[in-house]
């Protein structure tokens, strides 16, 4: 029965974590399509790169969104440690792949890391270098030089919204598949089921 409570205790850590992971990655996204319209249509002369002859909108809207995209990479990282610790504990207290969707959940999960490891170490890191290239030389009034970085940043972009998608989408599988291979309590409810059942209960009372 304690094994079962453990089960559960960190099923339910699992889908939390999962959701922070889920609502992180879309946030990014609702970021970009907000920013970079709005700087577009302000086009805004930054003050403190006096010396750039460059495009200040897509400067300005890549210092705000880089710093939210640091504060979602950070949030993807610390959720999916919790996500794959979580899962990882629940095997060990007695959670069995013992079906065809439950080995398919665990498949998916360690394909969402490897992708997000990939998005994160490699594709993330080089894109990081280049943007710092690039708001170095525009402060320094070096618009020929800032541009050579921009372009090396924004010839990786589609790649970057393409990782981005792939990590929604298969957050959101591995969060539908969290919730139907639920652990199972006495009865054989999963957890889902398990939760409907207490609001019923309660209705009732």
């Amino acid at each position: 029965m304690r094994s079962i409570q453990v089960q559960r205790f960190f099923e339910v850590v699992h889908i939390v974590a999962l959701s922070a992971w889920f609502g992180a990655v879309g946030m990014s996204g609702v970021v970009a399509a907000v920013v970079f319209p709005a700087m577009g249509k302000m086009q805004p002369t930054l003050g403190a790169y006096p010396g750039y002859e460059g495009d200040h909108a897509l400067l300005a809207g890549g210092l705000i969104a880089g710093k939210v995209f640091l504060i979602v990479d950070t949030i993807q990282f610390i959720a999916a440690a919790v996500a794959l610790g979580s899962f990882v504990t629940m095997i060990v207290a007695g959670y069995s792949l013992n079906t065809l969707v439950r080995v398919l959940r665990s498949v998916v999960l360690l394909a969402t890391m490897g992708l997000l490891s990939w998005h994160l170490f490699m594709l993330m890191d080089a894109m990081s270098k280049n943007l710092r290239s690039y708001w170095d030389f525009a402060a320094a009034g070096n618009t020929e030089q800032a541009d050579v970085y921009k372009n090396a940043f924004m010839a990786m972009h589609e790649t970057a919204a393409n990782s981005l998608k792939g990590l929604m989408l298969s957050t959101l599988v591995c969060l539908v598949l969290a919730i139907w291979t639920g652990v199972r309590v006495g009865t054989g409810e999963s957890v889902a089921g398990a939760g409907a059942g207490v609001v019923a209960d309660s209705g009732q009372s």
